[in-house]
């Protein structure tokens, strides 16, 4: 088993596979909506878990707390019940196995105004700082890719050794599986007899057995709340149903895996479209009633810690195995719960043992199954041969259900590892080479699962990458992997753990651990000689490290994988009281949409007061390129990384250099402005500086032909706590906008122009519909980004007087750049616990600027010797250095590169008084960033530099 902490800072977005049957919209219903990640989800509705410190407040209907009452307001909320009523805080923290058992009483589900979005919703009762989490209901699909049959036979009971198992053993009717889908065919002649039925509960109107279902005599639908699970809008669960326990030796219809074990119907859909609107609710049913094996040939959404939640429930405090499908999607990816710790994610093979095409591949999966042409029962009656990891799915879970009725005592990840320890390797098969260590161990060997009693079943349980210093993970670094290694099965004699990778970007400095003997249930790390890897200056950026940890005892071995993405095109940036990422894309706070990879942006560790930020600019005909929001729900990506961000701790220009380009020719630029622009961030330890960071950014016209009206800013949607009681103002003397929350003092958040090359304008949006000005509730055209670049709007939050969602873009301009021009704009990011503090902070920026960018005060005696900015910037082939000196003296210019190493001395002699021009030929540095710095006699003076070569 596993999960693997990949890389730290990884969050990824997921795609659902659709059932392609009935379409590919038809899961999205009357009651479902599209999540700002690009997922299905219930409409309306959402769940938190509160944290335990508030659990006097939390009672079955109401959270009686003056904040929380507040947020439920704002949202209209009008149901906020338990989800799961009839569940109480575990007596005990950790269950026998010393696993963390999870308390499902804290949990709501809360109903509001659809008027509102869901995602505001969201982040207003996260902004509570009392739930532990807000997230949305996802709708999960199915998966399988249902064919005209055309092999009327099992191929896959031969391929996983099932007749030779069942001369051995042929089940127990006291193991069930819990089948979580869309229903069964439960009086089909090959299903009926291996029901799990609840005879403490027959059909007669009361719930005799007093666990809260009516008449549960043959499963449940959670989805409509009835004793009825049989299938409705599609066969899916009845021929999933039959894939694991179709009756065997009954002279009917079709054999399954299981045998003589039994199965629990769970419908958990009432979506016309078959997809799963209730599915988590549907484990957290068979948990309860008795499933030692629950299957999920479903997936979709994005990550959830209330899915993970409800995972570890069934798994720890139910004892319940989790088996669910790897997905369909054909290509390397997560997809959930398969994904999940604590979960077995099953890949589908062939007849040949070679992965199914359709089948989802990664390092997250443990096993394989057949899940082609897999002949199993249909409603009404009948019988059907699919594909799909839905069938594959099944398949393993039957397998498992052998497993548990054969060695009782074993634990839920105890049986998981030992179908997955016994699989047969297929790596060897055609086609399955290329995909080491993402189908798992191999195809599941039935056979050998039940009477394999000499394999260990240690496993890479955890990995955790750090790099000694802010754990983004950039050319040059070494990274130290922590590895926590688990035996959940018999001993092992002397184990060897060893660290590999074929990738060409990294180097392996040492990979080698000896745990040496382990005994059941032991674990060990590799604390003492972790595993240490470099990142080569050669890597790209985001590359994707696939690394395999082997495991070997003797001659049993087994092998695990986890990725790592280096050389990641963001930096957070945290030396001072405030804290942000830089990403190599103009998107300042976070590299993704939806607050994923990066700080935010924070005050003295405070949580964030970000939502998103990022830098715009504009020109004639409301041409805008950006990386913000856009119409609907959907985010532009304009801008694209030409020469990733890189950092300098100390650095040239200040405690804390960031350097890169970037450019607007990304997927979403249709009408690109032909830009280059070079950005910059510096950010200064100790007062006056601590408490902003500054953001400069060289624009350059690299089209043929002149854009006018030009416009460039910073737009922000800042989310001072609770976001929804903001409101924004202008500071035109200090040319600031800044925004704070009229019920949480201490936190004020703020941007400022620092340049002096054209005017300065402040927007001020309402995020609400109603309130005057650009309405930002329909999405953010670019017509609307132009107006806001290139007009001023003084307030929001006004329309009533404890405020509402605030918006904010800070810019400057106009101005008309020929084909070659540059110009150059600077901002500072402010945070404070006062109004006073941000603009003390705004005046500290401006003097900081001043003083480095304008030739006030240059460092050394002779205050009016000057080193100019070189143009062009960024350079191609050639630059020119304007420099004057009032006296003469030995005077050096050099550039060096980001390391501090001098690349080209341009001249090092003594030089008379007076004004030059040099021209500097850069045709041999490669492109990226560099500085150059004059010295002469006790003045210096050092400026960014960029060279970018067509």
């Amino acid at each position: 088993m596993k999960k693997l902490i990949t890389c730290l800072t990884l969050i990824i977005i997921y795609s659902i596979n659709t059932y392609t049957v009935f379409g590919s919209n038809a899961s999205i219903g009357s009651g479902n909506q599209t999540f700002s990640n690009g997922n299905i989800c219930k409409s309306g509705i959402f769940v938190i878990k509160m944290k335990s410190a508030f659990r006097s407040a939390c009672s079955l209907n109401n959270i009686e707390q003056p904040r929380m009452k507040e947020a439920f307001n704002k949202i209209s909320a009008y149901g906020v019940t338990k989800k799961y009523p009839r569940s109480t805080a575990p007596a005990e923290s950790v269950n026998a196995f010393r696993q963390k058992l999870v308390d499902l009483s804290l949990i709501y589900q809360i109903q509001f105004s659809t008027v509102i979005k869901i995602e505001e919703a969201i982040q207003l009762i996260k902004s509570t700082g009392m739930v532990e989490y807000a997230e949305p209901l996802y709708i999960h699909q199915l998966d399988f890719i249902p064919n005209d049959p055309s092999i009327a036979g099992q191929y896959h009971l031969t391929n996983i050794k099932a007749y030779e198992a069942w001369d051995i053993w042929t089940g127990d009717t006291n193991v069930v599986i819990g089948i979580v889908d869309t229903g069964t065919d439960w009086d089909h002649p090959d299903l009926q007899a291996n029901i799990k039925y609840n005879y403490a509960d027959v059909i007669d109107g009361l719930d005799n057995d007093s666990d809260g279902f009516v008449d549960n005599f043959r499963g449940w639908d959670v989805s409509e709340n009835d004793n009825d699970p049989m299938v409705t809008a599609s066969s899916h669960g009845s021929h999933v149903s039959g894939c694991a326990n179709a009756v065997t030796n009954n002279s009917v219809g079709v054999a399954a895996p299981a045998f003589n074990c039994k199965f629990l119907p769970v419908k958990s859909s009432s979506d016309a479209g078959g997809g799963l609107d209730a599915a988590y609710d549907g484990i957290i049913y068979a948990a309860d009633h008795g499933a030692s094996v629950i299957n999920c040939s479903w997936g979709g959404g994005g990550y959830s810690q209330f899915e993970q939640d409800i995972i570890n429930y069934a798994t720890f405090n139910k004892n319940a195995l989790i088996v669910a499908a790897a997905g369909n999607a054909g290509s390397d990816e997560k997809h959930f719960p398969a994904s999940y710790d604590n979960v077995i994610s099953v890949a589908a093979t062939n007849i040949s043992d070679r992965k199914a095409g359709f089948s989802t591949f990664n390092v997250t999966v443990d096993i394989c199954a057949p899940g082609e042409n897999i002949l199993a029962p249909v409603f009404d009656d009948s019988y059907a041969s699919w594909d799909g990891t839905s069938m594959a799915s099944p398949v393993a879970a039957g397998c498992a259900a052998m497993i548990k009725s054969r060695f009782p005592s074993l634990n839920a990840l105890q049986i998981g590892e030992q179908l997955r320890v016994t699989c047969d390797d297929i790596y060897g098969i055609t086609g399955n080479g290329a995909l080491l260590g993402k189908l798992g161990k191999g195809r599941v060997n039935l056979f050998k699962a039940l009477t394999d009693s000499l394999s260990p079943g240690a496993i890479n349980k955890k990995n955790q990458i750090t790099d000694g210093n802010d754990n983004i993970f950039i050319a040059g670094d070494t990274l130290n992997i922590l590895s926590i290694f688990e035996n959940l099965l018999r001993p092992t004699t002397n184990l060897i753990c060893s660290l590999s990778t074929t990738n060409p970007y990294v180097q392996v400095l040492q990979g080698n651990f000896v745990a040496g003997a382990m005994n059941t249930f032991d674990t060990i790390s590799n604390f003492s000689n972790a595993y240490r890897v470099s990142i080569l200056q050669s890597a790209p950026s985001n590359t994707v490290v696939n690394f395999l940890i082997t495991l070997t005892d003797g001659s049993w071995s087994d092998i695990f994988g986890f990725t790592v993405v280096v050389n990641v095109d963001y930096i957070n940036i945290a030396i001072n009281h405030v804290a942000t990422s830089i990403s190599s894309k103009s998107m300042i706070g976070y590299n993704q949409i939806q607050q994923a990879e990066g700080l935010g942006f924070t005050y003295m560790n405070s949580p964030t007061i970000l939502y998103d930020m990022g830098f715009m600019v504009g020109a004639q005909n409301s041409q805008v390129s950006d990386n913000v929001r856009s119409d609907g729900t959907s985010y532009d990506s304009d801008f694209a990384s030409f020469i990733a961000v890189s950092a300098l701790e100390p650095g040239v220009i200040s405690d804390f250099d960031i350097n890169g380009v970037f450019k607007d020719n990304g997927s979403s630029s249709t009408a690109p402005l032909g830009l280059v622009v070079t950005h910059h961030t510096y950010a200064w330890v100790g007062p006056p500086d601590e408490n902003y960071v500054m953001v400069q950014y060289n624009i350059k016209n690299n089209s043929i032909n002149s854009l006018n009206n030009l416009y460039a800013g910073i737009f922000a949607d800042w989310d001072v706590p609770a976001y929804a009681n903001n409101k924004c103002s202008t500071d035109n003397l200090r040319r600031m906008g800044y925004i704070w929350s009229t019920d949480s003092a201490g936190l004020y958040g703020g941007i400022k122009l620092l340049s002096f090359t054209g005017g300065f304008n402040h927007y001020a949006f309402d995020n609400t519909s109603g309130n005057g000005g650009i309405d930002l509730t329909d999405g953010f055209s670019n017509a609307e980004k132009y107006l806001g670049l290139s007009t001023s709007r003084i307030n929001s939050g006004t329309a009533t007087s404890t405020g509402n969602d605030v918006l904010s873009a800070v810019s400057t301009g106009l101005f008309n750049l020929a084909p070659g021009d540059s110009v150059e704009v600077t901002f500072a990011l402010i945070a404070g616990e006062s109004l006073e503090s941000i603009e003390q902070s705004a005046d500290a920026a401006q003097a900081k600027y001043n003083s480095i960018f304008v030739g006030i005060l240059p460092t050394g005696n002779a205050a009016s010797n000057e080193l100019n900015q070189s143009f062009p910037n960024p350079a191609n082939n050639e630059l020119r250095i304007n420099f004057s000196l009032t006296e003469s003296n030995f005077s050096e210019l050099s550039i060096y590169n980001l390391l501090g190493e001098k690349v080209k001395t341009v001249f090092n002699e003594k030089i008379a008084a007076g004004s030059y021009t040099v021209h500097v030929d850069v045709t041999l540095l490669p492109s990226g960033n560099y500085f150059y710095r004059l010295n002469s006699g006790n003045y210096t003076r050092t400026l960014p530099l960029s060279i970018i070569h067509d």
